[in-house]
Order: C-alpha cells, then sequence, then structure tokens
C-alpha cells in the first residue's frame, strides 16, 4: 500500500529588518542628514512608505506572512511596543490601502469613459477610411488611398490606450490589491541593538 503525500504548505514569511532610532521613525520623517551614515531608504521619509514598497515588490501572495523586523535603541524598547506597533502597522498600512483602492477606482471610471470614447472615435475613422479606400480604388486615386491608409492605422492607435486602460491597467490593479491585502497582515518584532548580531 503506497504511503499518503502530505500536502505540500505553501506558507512563506516574507521577513524585512529596519534599523531605525525611534519607533516614531516608521510613521515620521526626523530630520536626517545625506552627510549622516543614518540617513537610507529607511530614514529619508516614513519608514513605512519605503517598507510597503519593498514588500509590493517582493510579489506576496496570499498565504504569505510579512514579518517587520525593527531594530531599535535598547532604551526605546519596552514589553507592549511589539504589539502597539503591530496595530499602528496594520493600521496605516490599511489607510493606504483604502487610498489606493480609491485612487484606482478614479481611474478605473476614467478608463471605463475613454474605452466607450475610444470605440465611437474608432468606428466613425474606420468608416470614414473604409469609404475613402472604396472611392480611390474606384477612381485610382493613389493620394486618397493612402489618406485612408492613415485614418485606419490612427484610429487602432487611438484605440489601443483606452484598450490597455480597460484591461492590461485594471488587471494590474487587482493583482496590487490583493497583494496590499496580504501586506496588512503585517507583524512587527522589535529587537534591541544589543541583540542586533542576533539577526545575522
Amino acid at each position: 500500500m503506497a504511503a499518503r503525500r502530505q500536502p505540500l504548505t505553501a506558507h512563506v514569511l516574507r521577513q524585512l529588518t529596519v534599523r531605525l532610532d525611534s519607533p516614531r521613525q516608521l510613521f515620521e520623517a526626523l530630520p536626517v542628514s545625506p552627510m549622516n551614515d543614518d540617513y537610507t531608504e529607511f530614514t529619508a521619509q516614513p519608514a513605512m512608505v519605503t517598507v510597503r514598497d519593498l514588500m509590493l515588490m517582493r510579489k506576496p501572495s496570499n498565504r504569505d506572512e510579512i514579518e517587520l523586523v525593527v531594530v531599535l535603541p535598547d532604551d526605546q524598547i519596552t514589553p507592549t511596543l511589539d504589539d502597539e506597533l503591530t496595530v499602528a502597522v496594520r493600521r496605516w498600512v490599511r489607510v493606504q490601502n483604502i487610498m489606493d483602492s480609491e485612487s484606482s477606482g478614479a481611474g478605473g471610471a476614467v478608463g471605463r469613459r475613454l474605452f466607450l470614447l475610444g470605440v465611437a472615435i474608432f468606428l466613425v475613422m474606420q468608416t470614414a477610411a473604409i469609404y475613402l479606400r472604396n472611392y480611390s480604388d474606384a477612381t485610382n486615386d493613389d493620394p486618397l488611398a493612402a489618406i485612408a491608409e492613415g485614418i485606419s492605422v490612427t484610429s487602432w492607435v487611438m484605440l489601443w490606450f483606452p484598450v490597455q486602460t480597460f484591461t492590461v491597467e485594471m488587471w494590474r490593479n487587482s493583482i496590487r490589491r490583493r497583494r496590499t491585502k496580504t501586506i496588512e497582515r503585517m507583524t512587527v518584532v522589535t529587537v534591541p541593538e544589543s541583540a542586533e548580531d542576533s539577526l545575522d
């Protein structure tokens, strides 16, 4: 009797480590000069902006777990800080996701209007091109045939952007929304600088 195979687990832990001087830097860009060694992609702007962008580029799946490791000075660590930052980070990400959704929704509405307008213009220009092409064939008018061909090509070009917006961009936005929902489950783990060597 063959042994039953155990299902493979698709679970993946996506982990990102950030070194900051204060928990506030997750949400606020404190003044740090580029001449300072502490000036990084996480301190030049609120660290969560960079964290979210990096996590999106890593293309997390729905089953992935997201963990943010924040290395802080020892005096910044408190017993409840992990839970407090996890709640705050999830709230921040959720708000960003809402704003993204509203923005993409507005873009989708514009795309639908452009699609309908593009189709209408396409039909008008194609009808004109067919009429001119038939007339040029009957009269052997080569310049008119060239104009008809140009109108036909232009009509297809004008249709491309609305079609791309209505299809490809909406598909990309759908994928991005799924990934942002995964990031919304992010968990924060704080590590004191004195214990940073244990991360390596």
